[in-house]
């Protein structure tokens, strides 16, 4: 009975030897991690890490940056390191003796200048084809070159400024939902929406050349526009996408502001050195910097939108250049064209 007894108890301080070891290889180890894209970061800031625990001891850590091993958290952002835009922060943590612990997350740096509020002037008013579902939407002599969505009723047409007849149409298959275009090289490259199809057309006569398959780095379709020979393509996301003429990625750009990323960009515009974008269900214009995504300014247009809205899907949604800072608005579904000029 001695025996039984003895081997109870060492059974059970066995046992809690083992829990305890088990316990201390188990600690809660807090950071800030979750926080840093709420901080506001930007470049020339101090990256703001906090590690600790409350229940085990932690001997030491590493931090790599974007791939890049740091000794220590004393790390300043800035071009060598980070880039605007999201940043991957892994830390392996020693604690306890010789355990290990990694740690990973993806936090935002800002632009460090504010986007500039442009305001603008109405200068003329235009009648605009309230059929029409604007996607893509450009201006050249007098003349507008305009795609319209929707299954079964995408189309091409273009037409006189100033008039709602068609000078030329032609519908797309009625699988296909037409998105925005870019022209280059007298071929129009239209998008689709989901189909992952790019239509390529003769700018002049609006014939169908070629189809091809989208590349697998592009899933949606969204808006385009050219900036010499690059076509710059959005798909709803913040990201702005670089192709050559063959559709292979060239670089890839977000709209950064001071404090958010812009998501959702739609129908495009280069114009003066800068990319016109607006926000899809925001009646919102950004004018953001093709070489680093930078959001300089942005334009605010809920009057026009309100005048327009005369459903759920009448959104602004149509930006051509005409010349200097004249450019001319209109949206999916709207019965008027304006002519703005932007001023500072």
């Amino acid at each position: 009975m001695k025996a039984i007894v003895n081997k109870l108890i060492i059974g059970t301080v066995l046992l809690m030897v083992a829990i305890g070891c088990k316990d201390s290889n188990k600690i809660s180890i807090s950071t800030n991690f979750d926080q840093l894209s709420d901080k506001g970061l930007h470049m020339g800031d101090k990256l703001p890490l906090e590690i600790s625990s409350e229940d085990g001891t932690i001997d030491s850590y590493t931090v790599k940056l974007n791939g890049k091993d740091y000794e220590s958290n004393n790390i300043v952002l800035d071009s060598t390191n980070s880039s605007l835009g999201a940043n991957t922060l892994v830390v392996n943590i020693n604690y306890n003796g010789n355990h290990k612990k990694e740690i990973e997350t993806v936090f935002n740096i800002y632009s460090n200048v504010k986007e500039k509020e442009f305001s603008y002037s109405i200068i003329q008013e235009y009648p605009h084809n309230p059929e029409l579902f604007t996607q893509g939407f450009t201006y050249k002599n007098g003349v507008i070159t305009e795609s319209s969505g929707l299954y079964e009723k995408s189309k091409l047409v273009r037409y006189n400024l100033g008039e709602t007849a068609f000078k030329q149409s032609i519908s797309l298959a009625p699988q296909f939902f037409a998105e925005g275009f870019a022209v280059l090289n007298n071929k129009l490259y239209l998008l689709t929406w989901r189909e992952k199809t790019l239509l390529i057309y003769n700018q002049a006569t609006f014939e169908l050349e070629k189809q091809q398959p989208y590349p697998n780095n592009l899933s949606e379709g969204w808006g385009a526009t050219t900036i010499g020979d690059d076509i710059v393509v959005s798909d709803g996301s913040s990201k702005l996408k670089f192709y050559d003429q063959n559709f292979n990625l060239k670089r890839i750009i977000s709209a950064i502001g001071y404090n958010q990323i812009y998501s959702n960009l739609n129908e495009l515009e280069y114009a003066n050195g800068l990319i016109y974008a607006n926000i899809f269900e925001q009646p919102i214009i950004l004018a953001i910097d093709p070489k680093t995504g930078v959001v300089v300014a942005k334009a605010d247009f809920s009057d026009l939108a309100k005048k327009n809205q005369t459903n759920a899907d009448a959104v602004l949604n149509g930006i051509a250049h005409v010349e200097e800072n004249h450019f001319l608005i209109t949206g999916k579904l709207w019965s008027k064209i304006y002519k703005v000029i932007f001023q500072d």
